[in-house]
């Protein structure tokens, strides 16, 4: 029997993978469902899986921190990432990280579960749409190769914080930006005081003009 541990914040998603994946494959059985990266980490412990399909945005621990942590800790437990983003610093980052794979969630059932098995069996799978987007990247990052380098500020900046700053330059309040990256407001006014503190702005409006200078964002 392959277990299967669903690592996602949209339960009723959550169930209804669980469903079709159990009831349309004999071997297949979800021991658990974990909402957040934090629980993917601790079910890993406790259940053991054969693997984990995991989300990328979710509150509080994330999928690509989670996707490191249970790579450092359980490099025997493959990990495939299944999210609606095809964001290529998530993939790059989530590859990195010890993924094994990165997949949309609009796939159909049988390319999931083919996917599943194929990845047990030691392939690296990335969906062909998010193979374009780095491919894409690539080409931008190879034309703006002469450059300067970013300014120090920025190279200081995490993931979380260079996503949250470029939300911030399009325009979004705090309160916006907790909804569209589904974290508490609270956790983004804490990154927002961050970026104050490691660019030296104090302010808002001070903050996204520096971002704006830099041609970064």
């Amino acid at each position: 029997m392959i277990r299967i541990l669903i690592v996602d914040d949209q339960r009723l998603f959550a169930e209804s993978l669980k469903t079709v994946l159990e009831g349309t494959q004999d071997d297949f059985s979800v021991c658990a469902i974990a909402e957040d990266g934090g629980q993917a980490v601790d079910a890993v412990a406790e259940r053991q899986p054969d693997i984990v399909l995991m989300d990328v945005s979710m509150p509080g621990t994330d999928g690509v921190e989670a996707a490191r942590i249970i790579a450092n800790r359980y490099p025997e437990v493959p990990i495939l990432m299944l999210t609606t983003f095809e964001d290529d610093d998530y993939v790059r980052e989530a590859i990195a990280y010890g993924a094994r794979g990165y997949l949309l969630k609009n796939i159909p059932t049988r390319e999931l579960v083919a996917s599943i098995r194929a990845v047990l069996s030691g392939a690296m799978l990335l969906d062909p749409r998010v193979v374009g987007a780095l491919v894409g990247k690539g080409r931008d990052e190879g034309a703006a190769a002469d450059r300067a380098a970013s300014p120090e500020w920025f190279d200081s900046l995490s993931r979380r914080e260079r996503q949250i700053l470029g939300l911030m330059v399009d325009g979004f309040q705090n309160d916006e930006i907790a909804l569209r990256l589904c974290v508490a407001p609270q956790t983004v006014r804490n990154y927002v005081s961050r970026l104050y503190d490691k660019t030296a702005t104090g302010d808002r409006l001070r903050l996204i003009r520096l971002a704006r200078a830099s041609g970064l964002f």
